[in-house]
């Protein structure tokens, strides 16, 4: 039998069909990289325009991880930040969010299994409410399966990473102020929880992981750029204050060191500073004094 030979014509079809397909598809593999080339300048440009730098959350994540260091735990000064606060503001719910975050560092040095699952569910309903839900559910899933498995590393790189994926979600929302006051909020309870037990046992080296005033000009320089209607509250400008005391208490560091009393100061401001960032604030932004039990 015969075999029907193609066509030079068709041949010459099939040969060009081929090769301008191969053609086709390098281009599109160098669309594919110039776009992504162009996606990562544009994340780049976005990540200046809001703000967002080495001096921010690298910091932030290092000092949340320098809480292994301090111990004794601070257990009663954890109970005291209510896991269920709503609040009727974003930027109180932003701040309470990253404090949530910090306490959640904390109680994986202390392995508490059992408080680490109700942080990943704290933190849940706070991601809803700023309308990042859905990534931070994924994430607390993860938080939860670490837990069972008794993997506290785990578990403080994960919390780790939701102050990425929240900064993310910000920047895809282009919420400038409240990717900057989750960020606040974890580096002040951070703080604040490594001053009180820093306070109860001191020790130089543990000092100077407090002794850092330019991380607490960044966050002046940000609440500096809040909307002048809300910079000018109370709540705002008290918040401000108490940074600027702390920051001119840090500046004092010896060598970079802070003494014992130093110290005992600073957790006196730390508090200060926190209980005005999660505390009670009227629609106008005034500052209420808090409910007796």
């Amino acid at each position: 039998m015969k075999m029907r030979r193609t066509p030079l014509r068709l041949e010459a079809a099939v040969v060009a069909v081929i090769c301008l397909t191969a053609l086709g598809l390098a281009r599109a593999a160098e669309e594919t990289d110039q776009e992504k080339e162009l996606k990562a300048a544009g994340e780049e440009y976005r990540r200046l325009e809001l703000g967002v730098n080495e001096v921010t959350t690298p910091q932030i994540t290092a000092i949340l991880r320098d809480l292994g260091t301090f111990q004794p735990v601070p257990f009663d000064l954890i109970a005291q930040n209510d896991r269920e606060a709503n609040y009727s503001n974003r930027m109180q719910t932003a701040l309470h969010f990253g404090s949530l975050v910090a306490d959640g560092f904390m109680l994986t040095v202390a392995e508490r299994p059992n408080d680490v699952h109700e942080i990943g569910k704290a933190l849940i309903r706070q991601a809803k409410a700023l309308g990042v839900g859905d990534r931070l559910t994924k994430r607390s899933k993860s938080l939860f399966d670490l837990s069972d498995k008794g993997d506290w590393v785990g578990m403080r790189e994960e919390l780790a990473r939701t102050q990425g994926d929240v900064e993310q979600s910000m920047l895809d929302l282009r919420d400038e102020e409240m990717a900057h006051m989750i960020s606040l909020g974890g580096w002040l309870r951070g703080f604040q929880l490594a001053a009180r037990s820093c306070a109860k046992s001191y020790s130089p080296e543990r000092s100077k992981i407090l002794a850092q005033p330019d991380i607490i000009d960044y966050f002046l320089d940000r609440l500096g750029t809040l909307h002048p209607r809300l910079a000018k509250t109370e709540f705002a400008t008290e918040l401000t204050a108490a940074l600027r005391d702390l920051r001119a208490l840090t500046e004092q560091a010896t060598e970079g060191v802070l003494t014992q009393e130093q110290i005992a100061r600073a957790s006196v401001i730390a508090d200060h500073a926190v209980g005005i960032a999660l505390g009670p604030v009227d629609p106008e932004g005034r500052l209420l004094k808090p409910r007796l039990p």
